[in-house]
C-alpha cells in the first residue's frame, strides 16, 4: 500500500489506485472572485513527452473553451524537471478569463507517468500581483524523488511456484502454476508500463526487467526488496475479479492461500 500525506490525516490505499486528485487554493472563501491556484493531476501515456502533453492539452482547451486565445506558450524548469508554462485567456459566462498553466510530466511507480499541472486563474485581469504570487508559487516546488527499488534476483525460467498478476485496469487477479504459465499468457508490453503488479507465491511484490547483457533484449521476473506496504495481501480489497488455478478464483481462497501456504490448494 502507498501512504498519503493530507494536511488533515495521512491514509493507506492499495498499489491500484492512482492519485488524481485536485488541490484547490483561494485568497479568501468567495473563491472564484479572486485569483484561485489549482493543482491537478491525469495520466499520460508512457511514450509522450511534455511538449506532447501541452499541445494536447492546448487542443482540448480550444474545443471546450469559448473564445480561446493564446498568448505565451514556452519550456521552463521546475526543481529541475522540464516543464511548459502557458499563458491563455477564454470566456466563461461572458467573463473573460486568464489563466497561467505550468504542465510537468513525472514517473509513476511501479512504471508510467503521470501529468501534474499547476493553474492559476484570474477573472478580467491576471495583474502583476497575482503574477508575482503564482511565480513565488512555481519556484517554491520541490518534487518527492523516491529511488525506484533495484530488482534482486531474477527468477529460474522453470521455477514452478504459484505467481499472481494483477490487472491495474480491470483489477483482475489472476494465478498461474508456474512460471512458464504467466510468461505465456502475460502481455509484455502492458506489463513493462506497469499495467500489472505481479507477485509471488508468498506475496512478496515481484518487477518484470530486462535480462543483463541479452541480444536482443529478453525480459525476466525479478525479486525486489521487501517492504511492508506492497504484499499481495493489502491489495485484495481492490480485486474486482480472480481468476486461474483452482483454489484461488476467489477472495477467500487467495487470502486462505496466503495465510496459510501452497498445500491448501487443490489444483484439481
Amino acid at each position: 500500500m502507498a501512504d498519503y500525506i493530507l494536511q488533515e490525516a495521512t491514509l493507506a490505499l492499495p498499489d491500484v489506485f492512482k492519485d488524481r486528485t485536485m488541490n484547490l487554493f483561494t485568497l479568501n472563501d468567495n473563491g472564484a472572485n479572486e485569483f484561485t491556484f489549482v493543482v491537478s493531476r491525469a495520466s499520460a501515456k508512457k511514450e509522450e513527452n511534455i511538449q506532447a502533453v501541452a499541445a494536447r492539452i492546448l487542443r482540448e482547451m480550444e474545443i471546450t473553451v469559448q473564445e480561446f486565445q493564446l498568448k505565451l506558450s514556452q519550456p521552463v524548469i521546475i526543481d529541475g524537471e522540464p516543464a511548459i508554462e502557458l499563458f491563455y485567456q477564454f470566456k466563461n459566462d461572458g467573463t473573460v478569463i486568464f489563466q497561467r498553466q505550468t504542465v510537468v510530466l513525472l514517473d509513476e511507480q511501479p512504471a508510467g507517468k503521470k501529468i501534474v499541472c499547476y493553474i492559476g486563474t484570474c477573472p478580467d485581469n491576471f495583474s502583476e500581483y497575482y503574477r508575482r504570487q503564482y511565480q513565488d508559487i512555481i519556484r517554491s516546488i520541490k518534487f518527492h524523488r523516491e529511488r525506484e527499488a533495484e530488482p534482486e534476483q531474477m527468477l529460474l525460467a522453470d521455477d514452478q511456484r504459484i505467481f499472481f498478476a494483477l490487472d491495474t485496469e480491470t483489477k483482475q487477479l489472476t494465478s498461474f502454476d508456474g512460471i512458464q504459465s504467466l510468461y505465456q499468457h502475460l502481455p509484455l508490453q502492458r506489463a513493462r508500463e506497469g499495467l500489472f503488479l505481479i507477485y509471488a507465491q508468498d506475496g512478496q511484490a515481484l518487477r518484470i526487467a530486462a535480462v543483463p547483457g541479452s541480444e536482443p533484449v529478453r525480459y525476466a521476473l525479478w525479486t525486489l526488496p521487501q517492504t511492508g506496504g506492497h504484499h499481495l495481501a493489502q491489495q485484495l480489497s481492490a480485486c474486482r475479479a480472480f481468476e486461474g488455478v483452482a483454489g484461488l478464483d476467489s477472495l477467500e481462497g487467495v487470502r486462505r492461500f496466503l495465510a496459510r501456504g501452497r498445500d491448501d490448494v487443490n489444483h484439481g
